[in-house]
């Protein structure tokens, strides 16, 4: 018993060597590892202060607290992911042409036809594996400095490291490490860190196989399931936002450039990891505990209500109406003059 309770420390303590990959070529391959599969289980420990949300919540439940998935991803519409809770899991399947959403807890299903390229939304499980969010911010690092860090042992395979750090000055994010396998460009481990004593983010593979799982694992079996299966076009508020559009968005946002589809519901700006994303919807559209956020008067003149984290700021505006929501991952006075700007006498729309 003690040889076994001790595996792991001796595993831990096994030396590192270097993979012997430059940057550069580690930057390829991972931005080249959207197809390459792999299967495993997954910790991700968030240290986000959020409010209640409602509806919300489990959304963004693994920003503020440890989870713990297990995955399979065949491709890139191919995938499953299932959350593993007391008694119970949260199960997203991604089949090319739909997702399922499977709740043993609740004893729901959910079905969801997609397209190739899916909208803007609230992060799923997959999203916050270390190769999909490893990989998602690498490709929206141009810009920033990425730089070589030193190669750690993740779920016991040698990873090789990068830091991107962001150059712009209102960004949230100190820096972002990361750790891939050096032959696959799949990422094993992904810290965030905005300037505290912990990051702020982590997710990492406790136990990670670089193969295809088997095609019936990442298939969802409504028949096996004693169940109603509900119809949704849309899952989150922000993907249905995202497929609506209640007025023009603007393709400049306060000097910051547009950077997604001109006929999104929901605009992203910026450069670089540093971006603030606008979404305009009715009145009371994103749940009543949203809406009902202490509000507080701006430097702009108004007021609003303000969700403040470490690493994603939030500032809700309310004209007429409409609510103008304003996120990302940069500094409440950044949001403040991006905010005066939007309800000057230019106004949106």
């Amino acid at each position: 018993m003690l040889l076994l309770c001790s595996l792991p420390v001796v595993a831990a303590a096994w030396p590192v060597t270097d993979p012997d990959i430059s940057a550069t070529e580690l930057r390829s391959r991972i931005l080249a590892s959207a197809d390459s599969p792999f299967e495993g289980l997954v910790d991700t420990r968030g240290g986000l202060r959020l409010p209640d949300l409602g509806r919300l919540d489990d959304e963004v439940a693994p920003f503020r607290e440890t989870s713990r998935v297990r995955v399979w991803y065949a491709a890139p519409d191919q995938w499953r992911a299932d959350e593993l809770l007391v008694g119970g899991e949260r199960g997203v399947y991604r089949e090319p042409d739909r997702l399922w959403l499977w709740d043993s807890g609740r004893r729901r299903i959910i079905e969801s036809p997609r397209d190739a390229d899916e909208p803007l939304r609230i992060p799923r499980l997959m999203d916050l594996t270390p190769p999909e969010l490893g990989r998602r911010l690498l490709a929206s690092a141009d810009g920033e400095t990425v730089t070589e860090i030193e190669p750690r042992r993740v779920a016991g395979r040698v990873a090789a490291g990068l830091r991107i750090v962001p150059s712009d000055p209102t960004a949230t994010i100190d820096w972002v490490d990361l750790w891939a396998d050096a032959e696959t460009g799949i990422v094993l481990a992904v810290s965030i860190d905005t300037g505290g004593t912990a990051p702020v983010l982590e997710t990492s593979f406790v136990e990670v196989h670089l193969r295809a799982p088997p095609a019936a694992t990442v298939r969802f079996d409504p028949t096996q399931v004693d169940e109603p299966v509900r119809q949704m076009t849309t899952v989150d508020p922000i993907e249905t936002a995202a497929n609506m559009t209640f007025v023009e968005l603007p393709d400049e946002l306060a000097g910051l450039p547009r950077r997604n589809d001109p006929d999104a519901g929901l605009a992203t700006y910026g450069e670089g990891l540093t971006t603030v994303s606008l979404v305009v919807v009715p009145q009371g559209a994103l749940g009543r505990r949203i809406s009902a956020l202490p509000r507080t008067e701006r430097p702009w003149g108004g007021d609003a209500a303000l969700i403040e984290t470490s690493l994603v700021n939030l500032e809700l505006v309310q004209i007429g109406g409409l609510e103008i929501v304003l996120a990302g991952t940069v500094t409440v006075a950044e949001l403040d003059r991006i905010a005066g700007e939007l309800v000057s006498d230019r106004g949106i729309g």
